[in-house]
């Protein structure tokens, strides 16, 4: 029998000799399995730690009795509904498997070889996976000392060949989000070569006056604005993405997304999400805020370093990747699942999702054992 080591190398494309898969957070199941604990946390991947509302809980039960016929390949229903909520004519609207779907369309659409994208570093490890996928060159600038974008780093970087401008803004993994006037001012400074892409992930989690790429949108830009129903809403496991932008740019961008790309039970749980937002959404995200701040409070109390966080996540450095490793290894055995965030770029910290109060005050309380064990 073949073994994995003795199987020759298919013949794929040599780009991949330089890449590596993405890693996603473990599974809970599969590392209570592993290490023999029989309670875990999963704190790793930036999920929301509520269910999905009651009214889309509803609409997935009806819609599974249609899953033997092939869903609604625009999402029209769901389009129309994000074009009234948001004040836009549906055709600037165009759904995807999350966001991680909508970055390979985009990508598929930009990029090429001898094209650059743009960006600053560490952030979502996504973008520069999917561009060098696709044989561009990918360009980055550091973040600010904040862990927010520097968007005058980044736009010294934009040059002739440089295809897309990517925001990722609240920043994942750090947290910070950049200014509504600074991204204004970013996109307005840009060259009609390179296009902006605002990465909005996170939006929900953005406090009163921050940013919002539909301004830009709306006032002629060219822009891509990309948002999720993945956290705020609850709705990760069924992978629905949207993204705004010009009617010439969705025209393109439909020649590259995927058929059939959100079944129908997505796509009838994100309707009703944005049917019943109002009455829970605000709720939710008020809880998640406490939460953070409680998070927060409590890391600072156990001496380690922070940067300041408006999403759904805090980032913790611990001074070295040996010892971010160690304090990771440590929390697995207590039953706590954090995020390393070497492949985000930031090697010596470890990424910790907001998740119920009792889950936040476990992990600071298993943190507590592992730093005394330290000393």
């Amino acid at each position: 029998m073949a073994t994995e080591q003795s199987e020759p190398r298919p013949p794929v494309r040599s780009v991949l000799d330089r890449l590596a898969a993405y890693q996603p957070g473990r599974p809970a199941e599969a590392d209570a399995a592993e290490r023999g604990v029989a309670d875990v946390i999963k704190l790793a991947s930036n999920e929301g730690p509520y269910p999905p509302f009651p009214e889309a809980l509803d609409a997935m039960a009806k819609a599974a009795a249609g899953a033997h016929t092939y869903p609604d390949a625009s999402a029209s229903a769901l389009r129309d509904e994000l074009g009234r909520r948001l004040g836009l004519d549906p055709g600037m609207v165009m759904l995807g498997s999350g966001i991680d779907g909508l970055i390979g369309t985009v990508v598929t659409a930009f990029l090429e070889p001898g094209a650059e994208l743009a960006m600053c570093w560490p952030s979502f490890v996504s973008w520069p996976l999917r561009a060098q996928l696709a044989g561009a060159a990918v360009v980055r600038a550091p973040l600010r000392d904040d862990g927010v974008f520097d968007l005058g780093a980044l736009r010294a970087l934009v040059g002739p060949r440089t295809r897309l401008a990517v925001v990722v803004s609240p920043n994942n993994p750090t947290g910070g989000a950049v200014s509504h006037d600074d991204l204004v001012a970013f996109h307005a400074d840009l060259p009609a070569t390179t296009t902006m892409v605002i990465d909005e992930a996170y939006f929900e989690f953005l406090p009163d006056g921050g940013h919002d790429g539909l301004d830009i949108l709306r006032d002629g830009g060219r822009v891509v604005v990309m948002r999720t129903f993945s956290k705020a809403f609850g709705l990760a496991g069924l992978r629905v993405g949207y993204l705004l932008a010009p009617h010439s740019l969705i025209a393109e961008l439909g020649k590259v997304r995927p058929a059939f790309d959100i079944n129908s039970v997505a796509q009838a749980a994100a309707l009703a999400s944005l049917r019943s937002a109002d009455a829970h959404l605000d709720e939710r995200l008020a809880e998640i805020a406490r939460a953070r701040e409680a998070l927060v409070a409590g890391l600072d109390g156990l001496g380690l370093q922070t940067l300041p966080s408006v999403a759904n996540f805090v980032l913790v450095d611990f001074g070295t990747e040996e010892r971010a490793r160690a304090v990771n290894e440590a929390l697995l055995d207590r039953g706590v699942i954090v995020r390393p965030a070497a492949a985000f770029g930031a090697p010596s910290s470890l990424r910790i999702s907001v998740g119920l109060e009792r889950e936040v005050e476990r992990a600071l309380a298993a943190l507590r054992e592992v730093l005394a064990a330290d000393d």
